[in-house]
């Protein structure tokens, strides 16, 4: 279900398609990004790859089969997994984190002080690409109360061939399952039954707007094509991390933003 006018939004319980966010866990949004922008995205990526040697180790994060030498690629860029925490490192996606439609979404859900609390681009690039396994983010970061989203914005059309989001519509309502695992591979111990889950295509442009405690995947890219989105994760600044002992190190927000 699309957000066709956000200018329109007043109140999250006056508009169905937020209350889709409340009852469902997530909705769409077509053309959050108009085609400049993306192009403007596709060239900051190139900056960074002509930079990778001088940017900080933790922006670029590669392909797994591509570092073991499963897989050879002919581009550095083509072996990118995803770009991690870019608003803490580069100017220009700071500066997205506060996309005026972007905030609208998430102020009228979160409300006025946010936390930019992550921000990614995951690049899954074709033939060396792994599947995302089930997860919920607040697994990751255990912030309560959950007022956390997520915007996962597509940059290529989004298929369920090239490894569109997956989605168990209604999962945020059982808060966090029990998860496990190391890094990337952190994710939940049993996986939903097939008939419980939805796949998401998106066009180029559109995002899905999510619940942070939303069961999601994403399979591997099975096409010659790419497959980069956008992901930004903001909460309300009266989350509280209320324990240390989680298996991820949670830092510092990324941005604190105000309406």
């Amino acid at each position: 279900m699309a957000l066709p006018d956000l200018g329109k939004v007043k109140s999250v319980m006056e508009n169905e398609y937020l209350q889709q966010f409340h009852q469902q866990g997530y909705f769409t949004v077509p053309a959050l990004l108009t085609e400049a922008e993306i192009k403007a995205v596709f060239a900051e990526i190139e900056q960074i790859v002509e930079r990778y040697t001088d940017v900080p180790d933790e922006l670029i994060q590669y392909e797994p089969r591509v570092m073991s030498g499963e897989v050879a690629v002919d581009r550095l860029e083509l072996a990118i997994r995803k770009l991690f925490r870019m608003a803490v490192h580069n100017a220009f996606f700071a500066r997205l984190a506060r996309h005026p439609r972007w905030l609208e979404i998430a102020h009228a859900l979160l409300g006025p002080r946010l936390n930019l609390v992550q921000s990614m681009l995951l690049m899954k690039p074709p033939h060396c690409s792994t599947a995302k396994v089930w997860h919920q983010d607040n697994a990751y970061f255990r912030l309560f109360p959950c007022h956390l989203l997520g915007f996962w914005v597509a940059c290529d059309a989004a298929t369920v061939e090239n490894g569109c989001m997956h989605v168990v519509p209604c999962s945020q309502h059982a808060g966090i399952v029990p998860h496990q695992g190391a890094g990337d591979e952190y994710g939940a111990v049993h996986s939903p039954p097939a008939a419980e889950i939805l796949a998401v295509p998106l066009a180029a442009g559109d995002a899905l707007v999510f619940h942070g405690e939303l069961l999601h995947a994403t399979p591997a890219n099975q096409t010659d094509q790419r497959r980069r989105a956008l992901q930004y994760h903001y909460a309300a600044t009266d989350c509280r991390r209320l324990r240390d002992d989680y298996p991820f190190r949670l830092p510092a927000p990324e941005q604190v933003i105000q309406a």
